[in-house]
């Protein structure tokens, strides 16, 4: 994701230092929080399953992301590296941030099909989303990132680092802009709207589970085990649903809104919209991956128990806990390997 304005050179300022570092600090959370859930995230048992093996990628390639810019980008701009600036090593640690922006966005799509089949498919949802399945996806997710990567480097549209407006750009003297056109533009415009389609099914038939259980409650007996299952399938589906709200509005602000602050490059020192756009673009691009993390964290009070005692193998359940393995039938729900505790 990057504008389409000439890479010039210019004098690092207080303000593109002070720049750098709100992309520092915001790059470092991310780099913090996801690189945490990636390496933790087998610890716990409730995601020792597909989505959580999704969720282990989504937050590698959030995780890579947030090191370039934390450790290259935002150095680079606050101590004006002149060497790190040159196109032939600013272009392969942006091509790296599309890899991993392309890994974490398709990451974010198959989970949220994953929970829409959870959903809709019950019955037959640990018979698609099988070990061999969700490896396939991995491997696919990973490779299709890399390939697509290379077609605008393959059309010869390299992005440098611009220090005047804090962004990934391109040289526009080698690039045929209609390729950017389709690339990010609409393939942006086309996942916004899988998004907004797949999370909304997905909340909706969520809510009308939710409504007939509640209704079936008066008169039938749930066991808490079956409750506690409906729990943990209900938190997911709402944090993929709120990381799916997050992507698109990051999406719609990179794309449409920021186009409303234009900067000019004539007066760019004292152009006001210089830090709207900044805030709508670049800084939108590396929060939507630190928030990422952010929100799994909070909808998974294991991850948070980990912290709390990280030396402390997570495997097993506590005193007073209850774990079930179960793959039996539950009217709406998925069938996920996956442990339950007690409040």
């Amino acid at each position: 994701m990057a504008k389409s304005v000439e890479l010039q050179h210019t004098t690092v300022e207080t303000v593109d230092r002070w720049a750098a570092i709100v992309i520092f600090i915001t790059a470092l959370i991310g780099v913090l929080v996801n690189g945490f859930i990636g390496i933790y995230i087998h610890r716990l048992p409730i995601l020792r399953n597909s989505f959580g093996r999704l969720l282990q990628l989504q937050a590698i390639g959030d995780c890579v992301f947030g090191c370039v810019w934390a450790f290259y980008f935002a150095p680079t701009l606050f101590f004006d590296i002149r060497p790190f600036q040159d196109l032939a090593i600013a272009s392969r640690f942006a091509q790296l941030c599309l890899i991993c922006y392309d890994i974490s966005i398709y990451s974010h799509l198959i989970i949220s099909i994953n929970r829409f089949i959870s959903l809709y498919f019950p019955t037959h949802y640990s018979g698609i989303f099988t070990d061999k399945f969700t490896n396939g996806l991995v491997i696919f997710t990973v490779v299709f990132s890399f390939a697509f990567s290379w077609f605008l480097v393959a059309v010869d549209c390299l992005m440098g680092f611009s220090i005047r407006r804090w962004m990934l750009d391109y040289q526009l003297d080698r690039c045929n802009l209609i390729y950017v056109h389709y690339a990010e533009f609409w393939r942006g415009l086309i996942l916004i709207a899988i998004f907004a389609v797949v999370n909304a099914l997905t909340f909706t038939r969520m809510h009308f589970v939710n409504n007939r259980k509640r209704i079936q409650g008066q008169s039938t007996y749930e066991s808490i085990q079956q409750m506690k299952r409906r729990a943990v399938e209900r938190t997911f589906i709402q944090q993929v649903t709120l990381q799916g709200i997050i992507y698109a509005i990051e999406l719609i602000t990179y794309f449409y809104v920021a186009v409303a602050f234009p900067v000019d490059d004539e007066t760019i020192q004292t152009d006001s919209n210089r830090w709207p756009n900044f805030l709508l673009t670049t800084y939108a691009w590396i929060s939507v991956h630190t928030l990422d993390g952010l929100v799994t964290l909070a909808f998974n009070r294991q991850f948070r128990r980990v912290l709390t005692t990280p030396f402390r193998s997570h495997s097993k359940t506590s005193d007073g806990n209850m774990k079930t393995h179960s793959h039996l039938p539950v009217s709406g729900q998925s069938h996920v390997n996956i442990q339950f505790e007690s409040s």
